[in-house]
């Protein structure tokens, strides 16, 4: 058997052996698994094909009603009508469209490389969260410390898409709730500025938990707020609802 001194001296081995990083990750990939608990688990977000969402912009205090479409693996359209016109984005699983019915435009522009999947609206064309199987896609996930919102204790996550983008998650420590994801605007409007997106009003929604309001930020300033009415999960969506 083992003597104190031994099992001591052999932890403070241990320790100086095993790099800072592994515990790190370690910690990472628990955060991770109780957030894809939080939000109903990884057996049920691959069971969903698609999602409808109607719900509100609210651009500086003027309403607009939106309705998004998402169909895995990766199309997406959303429009906002007012009135007999609208704004409308997409990607097709190729290539990306907009057209902008407000400034009277009578055709889509297409959208090739990254400016396809930049949509205005800051959403991503992939219906799976990142953070599920995110090793099988290719994706770096780092420990970037801890972070408090609205005085919550968060760990904070750098999660690392070659290709696409690079965020930081604040995951409340205590339920694995995502609080915050700062990350680089998609919308050419916004010149790259760094924006952050505050997810609040979580609600179940077929066994699975959403963000019901999301708040964009600019330096503290808002510029967009989300609210989510209805979410329909694997309704039909026809491709052709994602071309131009």
């Amino acid at each position: 058997m083992l003597s104190k001194m031994k099992v001591r001296q052999f932890l403070f081995w241990i320790l100086i052996i095993v790099p800072n990083w592994l515990f790190a990750q370690t910690n990472a990939d628990s955060i991770i698994s109780k957030y894809i608990d939080f939000i109903g688990g990884d057996a049920k977000w691959k069971a969903v094909k698609t999602i409808t969402i109607t719900g509100t912009y609210n651009y500086g205090g003027i309403q607009f009603p939106f309705t998004s479409f998402a169909k895995a693996p990766n199309k997406y359209k959303y429009i906002v009508p007012s009135g007999n016109k609208y704004f409308a984005q997409g990607f097709d699983g190729t290539k990306g469209w907009k057209i902008d019915k407000f400034k009277n435009e009578t055709a889509p522009t297409i959208l090739n490389g990254a400016p396809a999947k930049a949509m205005a609206n800051e959403s991503d064309v992939e219906l799976l969260d990142p953070f599920i199987d995110y090793k099988k896609r290719g994706y770096l996930l780092e420990d970037a410390g801890v972070d408090t919102i609205d005085g919550i204790l968060c760990t904070r996550l750098k999660l690392t898409r070659p290709g696409e983008d690079t965020g930081f998650y604040d995951i409340k420590k205590t339920d694995g709730q995502l609080l915050k994801k700062q990350i680089r605007s998609k919308n050419v409007e916004m010149d790259g500025s760094i924006i952050d997106i505050y997810y609040s009003d979580y609600r179940p929604e077929e066994g699975t938990y959403i963000a019901h309001k999301s708040v964009v930020k600019v330096k503290d300033q808002t510029i967009l707020v989300i609210t989510i009415d209805k979410v329909a999960f694997n309704t039909e969506i026809p491709d052709k609802e994602f071309q131009p």
